[in-house]
């Protein structure tokens, strides 16, 4: 009897000790969620004399959620006098008017187009080097939420026009040479011409993702860059 009673003890104790030892917690096997990519700050994008200390993160304003978002500073620079605009619509294939005015607002160029980009003609009225125009798009179809803000973009001049050309003759890269002078429209147009013409340049397309993550409604281009960075 005391043998078994000694068995039954033993057994006891051993369950004890089972149900005691610390189970692992499945939660720890879990992968880590990747790192948050930081994102660089280059101030200067926007010219806007409003803009503050927080330049950068104004830009591509709309009237309501369902607006196309213009993918531009609220107030940028452009050193071409014949600059690519960008801008996004909910339907990639929308078919939108773009208007470009003089700075009194008068329209001074309109054209009907499907694509998100247009490339400012070069017999269309001349732009002038140191005046500032403004830009934005009407959606044919209004109930998405109608015209974003206009933007305005000013085309350099003078000195700094002067600095522009002489550092473009003695580069090669001139996307880098539109990103040290924080010219918003010719950095874009300049990276986005480098990969249509090889996709996979991996230094121009972390070069592009670094400007577009310097306004809030490009940041989503940015994300879609650096996921085709190898």
């Amino acid at each position: 009897m005391k043998i078994v009673n000694l068995a039954v003890r033993m057994a006891c104790l051993l369950l004890a000790g089972l149900l005691l030892t610390p189970v692992p917690c499945l939660a720890s096997q879990t992968p880590a969620p990747p790192p948050t990519r930081v994102r660089p700050k280059m101030d200067g994008f926007d010219i806007s004399k409003k803009a503050g200390g927080s330049a950068n993160q104004i830009g591509g304003a709309s009237r309501d959620i369902g607006s196309p978002q213009l993918y531009a500073p609220k107030d940028g620079k452009a050193y071409s006098l014949t600059p690519v605009f960008y801008w996004g619509t909910a339907d990639g294939a929308q078919k939108v008017t773009f208007r470009l005015s003089s700075p009194n607002g008068e329209p001074l160029y309109e054209a009907t187009t499907s694509d998100t980009h247009l490339a400012y003609p070069a017999d269309a009225p001349a732009l002038s080097p140191g005046v500032t125009y403004h830009w934005t798009i009407i959606p044919e179809n209004d109930m998405l939420g109608g015209s974003p803000v206009p933007a305005q973009i000013t085309i350099v001049g003078g000195a700094e026009r002067s600095a522009i050309e002489q550092d473009l003759n003695s580069a090669a890269d001139h996307a880098a040479v539109f990103v040290d002078h924080r010219v918003w429209y010719d950095a874009v147009a300049s990276y986005t011409a480098v990969l249509d013409q090889t996709p996979g340049n991996q230094a121009a397309r972390k070069g592009r993702a670094a400007v577009y993550d310097q306004l809030p409604v490009t940041q989503p281009l940015a994300d879609a860059d650096m996921q085709m960075v190898h």
